[in-house]
């Protein structure tokens, strides 16, 4: 029985959801089991959120997989789609498809960008007459982006009309830069009265693009399509709704995900792998905002007013369920709560999947971007009821095997409150359209919950757990909370000033070897002493903490890499001075990395390079240990 892992991003979206029902319809023919990982992307400013969402790329086992399929360009969080290709290439040895992003490492069904674009941009310059046709481009380092704006270019050279510096503006594929792409078009000013020049046409590279540019339009009174007509890219619902319907390409992207499980076959039956799966099929549609056609799509209005159904709902049962879960302090309490609110949209089964508690403590479960390796499914969610559970398994297996199926569709999503991962959520659905709204603030609110109810296990006195909320109990020196809140100001800072920072990364050698062989209240002085030379050390623009187990942290606001290294060699003198002071049966020992934040090298960016400098130091060490 073959199975097949998809990451997508927001899998509810019209693109996800179009390619992700493509492939569960193939699927579904041939038997084999779809396991759907699936985050809601950065939605937060807060970049530890960001951490959270990436989580989701640690919960399978990808050897585990006969394919996989990555929808690439949907993941929003930084850095996650190369962190997910690296593992990928070194975990498996299964095909791997990608969509809509050409990578060469891998087998890629692409949207065919360049005879399309082409095509509308004839249009207006065969069918209309028009010269003067503007280009709203997307992303300028997408290649997608690349190929439109050629086409657009190629079309314009091929029948001699000129383009100037403001006849293209590079957007960002999303509905925020309208009022500035037409000021861009506007600005430049030929008539020899000083007359506003308008564009004849302003062909867009998506839909999102094209429907700011009509709202822009519109708030400066000028008329689509009287005076000026637009096009669109990708055919999404609300160019089908808008007034006037744009005109646009559409892309089967259902037929996209049919064709990549068709490309997997050929590959596991060791044919090419393009053999009988062809072109995914593009069609242009013309319609109101060119003046070709006026009619309304009857059912993308039918739909439109159903989606603005979900979102009301959405909004409302989301505050509600917020209030009731402020009542809640157990988890029993919590699940109950939960059922009530998700009841409200289709589904079969959800599990609820937490990190085995013991693990987190014994094992120290990395806090960015690990979950435990066994988990304890807690609850089993109907849409009559929730049961109970209080049964372990290995993560590798995603459910208990009780519960596991040949054939089937699993929808899994993270539960995590900004970077701490509690579990995770796999759900069952023969209506997947209704997780579009009110499954995000569901999965929200939970996790949310969630933590409240970690902390009151962590802190039983509720002024106790404020008092300490940024202190490390056993050390005395700022703990991660502390120290995320540290990072993110020094993040904010160089956004606004820019004034980059250091991150140093310290993890203790050997605390299980002292914990093991001398006790684990050895082990604890070993860590206060770690902390107390760390704090010392830290310099006065400096904030040490313990971020986990035996890991710590130190941010330095310094400009100058001398600084820091001059900080780091204080630190192993302090250690070696430490050691040499002879009371200790053990040797402490420490590895050590550092990164530079600046505008080039980003938050996270920056946390992952100074963890991979201290495991180079980590790495092969032997802990130093007296005899």
């Amino acid at each position: 029985m073959k199975k097949i892992a998809l990451f997508v991003g927001e899998v509810s979206a019209e693109y996800q959801s179009e390619v992700t029902g493509g492939i569960i319809e193939e699927v579904q023919k041939q038997g084999y089991s779809l396991h759907i990982f699936n985050n809601f992307g950065s939605y937060s400013p807060n970049i530890f959120q960001c951490y959270g969402e990436k989580s989701i790329i640690h919960i399978p086992d990808l050897t585990s997989y006969d394919g996989v399929v990555l929808a690439g360009d949907t993941f929003n969080v930084e850095g996650m789609y190369e962190e997910l290709t690296e593992m990928l290439l070194q975990a498996t040895g299964c095909p791997v498809i990608c969509l809509r992003r050409e990578d060469p490492r891998f087998h890629s069904i692409l949207t065919e960008n360049y005879d399309s674009v082409c095509s509308m941009v004839e249009h207006f310059i065969q069918g209309h007459g028009f010269r003067r046709i503007c280009f709203m481009s997307g992303k300028r380092e997408m290649k997608d982006a690349q190929l439109r704006l050629k086409a657009y270019l190629d079309t314009m050279e091929k029948h001699g009309l000129p383009v100037t510096e403001h006849m293209i503006f590079h957007g960002n594929y999303w509905k925020n830069m309208g009022d500035e792409a037409l000021d861009w078009f506007l600005e430049e000013d030929s008539s020899p009265a000083g007359e506003r020049i308008l564009p004849q046409a302003i062909v867009c590279a998506n839909d999102y693009m094209a429907i700011s540019i009509c709202d822009s339009l519109h708030k400066k009174g000028i008329r689509v399509p009287d005076q000026v007509c637009v096009s669109g890219f990708d055919d999404v619902e609300e160019s089908r709704v808008a007034i006037p319907a744009l005109t646009t390409i559409k892309v089967n992207y259902r037929d996209m995900g049919r064709r990549a499980v068709r490309m997997l076959e050929n590959l596991w039956q060791g044919r090419d792998a393009r053999e009988g799966v062809g072109s995914v099929e593009i069609v242009s549609r013309y319609r109101g905002s060119c003046g070709c056609a006026q009619s309304l799509d009857e059912e993308a209005v039918r739909k439109l007013f159903h989606h603005k159904e979900q979102l009301q709902n959405a909004l409302y049962h989301g505050n509600s369920m917020y209030v009731d879960l402020e009542n809640t302090d157990t988890f029993r309490a919590l699940m109950n709560v939960g059922r009530a609110y998700i009841s409200t949209i289709r589904f079969n089964q959800i599990y609820i999947c937490m990190c085995d508690g013991q693990e987190r403590q014994e094992e120290k479960a990395a806090m960015m971007n690990q979950y435990t390796e066994h988990m304890v499914l807690r609850n089993v969610m109907s849409m009559k009821e929730d049961i109970p559970h209080e049964e372990r398994f290995p993560r590798r297996e995603l459910l208990p095997a009780g519960y596991r199926r040949d054939g089937e569709i699993l929808y899994i999503s993270p539960l995590h409150e900004r970077n701490d991962c509690f579990g995770y959520v796999v759900l069952t659905t023969d209506w997947p359209d209704d997780l579009r709204y009110q499954f995000q603030t569901w999965i929200s609110s939970m996790s949310m919950s969630l933590a409240k109810l970690q902390m009151y296990e962590e802190n039983q006195a509720l002024n106790e757990m404020r008092r300490h909320y940024g202190r490390d109990e056993l050390t005395g020196i700022p703990n991660r909370r502390e120290m995320e809140r540290v990072l993110q100001k020094s993040y904010n800072c160089l956004k606004q000033k820019g004034e980059s920072f250091y991150v140093v990364s310290v993890d203790m050698d050997g605390l299980k070897y002292i914990n093991d062989n001398y006790g684990h209240l050895e082990g604890d002085a070993a860590l206060r002493a770690l902390a107390g030379i760390l704090a010392e050390e830290q310099g006065e623009k400096g904030v040490a903490a313990r971020t986990g187990g035996d890991e710590f942290q130190i941010c330095m606001a310094v400009q100058a890499r001398e600084i820091v290294e001059d900080r780091i060699a204080a630190i192993r003198r302090r250690i070696s001075s430490f050691n040499e002071g002879g009371n200790k049966p053990y040797e402490l020992s420490a590895s050590i990395g550092y990164a530079r934040c600046d505008q080039c090298v980003p938050l996270l960016g920056c946390l992952q390079q100074a963890d991979k400098n201290m495991y180079q130091e980590k790495n092969g060490k032997k802990y130093a240990r007296k005899r």
